[in-house]
């Protein structure tokens, strides 16, 4: 038989019996169109979490302490001075520390929430590209005096003065009264900067820590350094490397108790371990599609079945089980690759309804491309043509007189 009429029996046998052909397609368009919905939405995620990570700047890097070291010491404001101050800092432009003050209840009248506090030095905004809506920055004042102000992530600001002017404004964190210095724009992204409350450095570490003690050191949780310009950034890492190996006296030669990574580093970590999580949706995806392939298999068998005896004809006048194998084969393939057709301008709809949507504060740009929809295509026809290798294989292996005996 030629390639055209093959195609054309295989049609024909499939709208023979059109409600199940139909029963049979679903199982695949659904797989097809969880692959490219899910795969297609872990791809947005993925862009949206790096571009917001990139848009920090390649000139910006993040100093913590190696928690893998045995003898690692906590980085302290000390620590942030010393790179500051640093005679050889000349490819650093400016320095800055924050320090997680952990959860923060926050009142005003009849309203009560819980957010993140967060210290930190006045040039911690401009370091990471935060711009003010209203008001003012902390200040160096703030944090010589231990002011008592702080800076409100938008969402934050209107969740607590609802059609309000925030700047200017006094409520209770953890039983004192703060006042609102500043607003800042709306950031968006993971780190739900829109819902934190930043406050001096000093004032976190003596007002909201129960434990510290007037004199202390004063701890911060990360240090960021900014470049003045990308091309610097390894020179500046050496710079603020060698400043805080002084300030620990630790030597050249021994293991820093501390890591320096670049926004650019951090970036491709994520962007790898989004990958996976990508493959993974994908494989959930995958698995309707497995599901889908146990279908065609089940209709093929049942189809081998119901055409016994027009096996039984074809190979009594001279059809060979090489026909008749190739026959099924492609029958089961058209299922799977006009389901995954279908399931294809599924995930295509699906995709560009979810595109453009906003989840905190972050838009996602779910878009189909290229590599998933081939990726989806030659799934669907693989796993087709291996759910109808059993069945087509049975039928090539019917015994003629026995197929022509059939009833």
């Amino acid at each position: 038989m030629s390639p055209g009429m093959i195609l054309s029996t295989a049609f024909s046998s499939i709208a023979a019996s059109k409600l199940r052909s139909s029963l049979t397609l679903l199982g695949v368009v659904i797989g097809v169109t969880s692959v490219i919905a899910l795969m297609a939405i872990g791809r947005g995620a993925q862009e949206s979490i790096t571009s917001r990570i990139s848009a920090q700047g390649a000139e910006l890097l993040f100093i913590s302490v190696d928690f893998a070291s045995d003898d690692a010491q906590d980085l302290t404001y000390d620590d942030v001075t010393a790179i500051a101050t640093s005679p050889n800092a000349h490819d650093i432009e400016s320095v800055a520390a924050s320090l997680s003050a952990g959860n923060a209840e926050i009142s005003l009248g009849a309203t009560a929430l819980t957010t993140t506090a967060t210290g930190v030095t006045p040039e911690y905004f401009e370091v990471n590209g935060y711009d003010l809506a209203s008001g003012r920055s902390l200040s160096p004042v703030d944090l010589i005096s231990r002011s008592d102000v702080v800076v409100l992530g938008s969402n934050l600001a209107t969740n607590l003065f609802p059609g309000q002017e925030a700047t200017g404004q006094e409520f209770s964190i953890n039983g004192r009264l703060f006042l609102v210095a500043g607003v800042l724009e709306p950031v968006g992204g993971f780190t739900r900067v829109d819902d934190q409350v930043f406050l001096p450095l000093t004032t976190a570490e003596s007002r909201l820590d129960s434990n510290a003690a007037p004199g202390d050191t004063i701890n911060v949780s990360q240090i960021l350094v900014k470049a003045i310009d990308a091309d610097s950034i390894e020179a500046a890492a050496d710079q603020a490397d060698v400043a805080i190996r002084l300030e620990h006296g630790l030597s050249f030669n021994e293991s820093p108790d501390f890591t320096i990574s670049n926004s650019a580093g951090i970036a491709e970590t994520l962007e790898e371990t989004t990958d996976v999580l990508v493959i993974f949706l994908g494989v959930v995806g995958g698995i309707s599609l497995v599901v889908g392939g146990i279908g065609i298999m089940n209709i093929m068998l049942v189809s081998v079945t119901e055409r016994t005896r027009e096996i039984g004809i074809r190979r009594a006048i001279g059809a060979r089980r090489a026909a008749v194998l190739l026959q099924f084969l492609t029958e089961a393939t058209v299922l799977s690759i006009g389901g995954g057709l279908l399931g294809l301008a599924a995930g295509a709809v699906i995709t560009k309804q979810f595109s453009g949507v906003q989840f905190l504060n972050t838009t996602f740009d779910a878009e189909m491309s290229v590599d998933i929809a081939l990726l989806a295509m030659i799934v669907a026809g693989g796993i087709g043509l291996v759910a109808g290798l059993y069945p087509a294989a049975r039928a090539a292996s019917l015994d003629p007189i026995e197929a022509l005996r059939h009833e």
